[in-house]
């Protein structure tokens, strides 16, 4: 029993080396420094993109002259458009605030000869930023006033997260990957160095990478998986051998019983 103990810890210890290696061979992270394109002097307090109106979210319009169409709205459809009394079906998406306020200011002219027309987004819901790695994953309303620090504590960071070599990734309006950075998320909670407290943008996606250790226990479990039944059978080796033969004696007894 000893020998087959001693086998199934070399077999570990075989995959704990297989796995350290593969971690040290590659273990530290690239570093990217599109600094430029994420800091900025002096800091902003809010994401510098105009909000573009896109389905779901919705509106209300302020139109004190034009009573048909005054304090109406609601979520934009599927398609982009919105439902107003008199002027009918309004294609909304893709205007900023003030842009559809022009719009539906000329559609409005057609009944009044002076209308003043101001769009409030009264539920911003069609723009998410996203987390992915080791926090709470998935995608999180984009507010505007978002920055590093709120999101990534407000998500809570797991004990496998390597912290050091958070990265956030920001695509262009066609969802293109174009900016990186590297944050050491440690030194912005531990030593205060706000200037790496960037504010997130929309679309912008942090991601939390695995520490090495972690790594190495998730890749051991996965290499042992194919052989751990290998493993387990080795270890207790009179297991099967002892089933059939009581499985054969029972039958004989059977047998002999119905003789």
């Amino acid at each position: 029993m000893t020998g087959h103990r001693t086998h199934r810890h070399w077999i570990v210890h075989v995959l704990l080396l297989a796995a350290t290696g593969l971690m040290l061979w590659g273990c530290s992270p690239p570093k990217y420094m599109d600094r430029e394109a994420f800091v900025r002097n002096p800091r902003p307090v809010a994401a510098e993109k105009p909000y573009v109106i896109e389905p779901p979210d919705t509106i209300q319009i302020l139109a004190p002259a034009a009573p048909e169409v005054n304090q109406r709205g609601g979520r934009l459809r599927p398609d982009g458009y919105i439902t107003l009394p008199l002027l009918g079906d309004i294609f909304a998406a893709g205007y900023t605030p003030d842009q559809l306020g022009s719009i539906i200011e000329e559609k409005l002219l057609t009944y009044y000869q002076d209308v003043d027309v101001q769009v409030d987004v009264t539920g911003f819901n069609s723009k998410v930023y996203y987390l992915a790695g080791e926090i709470s994953q998935g995608p999180r309303g984009f507010t505007g006033k978002d920055d590093l620090l709120d999101v990534v504590l407000r998500a809570g960071i797991r004990r496998s997260a390597w912290p050091e070599h958070l990265v956030v990734l920001r695509p262009n309006e066609d969802g293109e990957l174009i900016r990186r950075i590297t944050i050491n998320f440690r030194d912005l909670i531990e030593k205060g160095e706000l200037k790496n407290n960037i504010v997130i943008e929309e679309g912008d996606i942090v991601f939390m990478p695995i520490n090495p250790l972690a790594a190495i226990g998730v890749l051991v479990s996965n290499l042992s998986q194919p052989v751990q039944p290998a493993v387990n059978l080795i270890g207790m080796p009179g297991r099967v051998p002892n089933q059939v033969e009581r499985a054969y004696n029972s039958n004989n007894n059977n047998n002999n019983n119905n003789r």
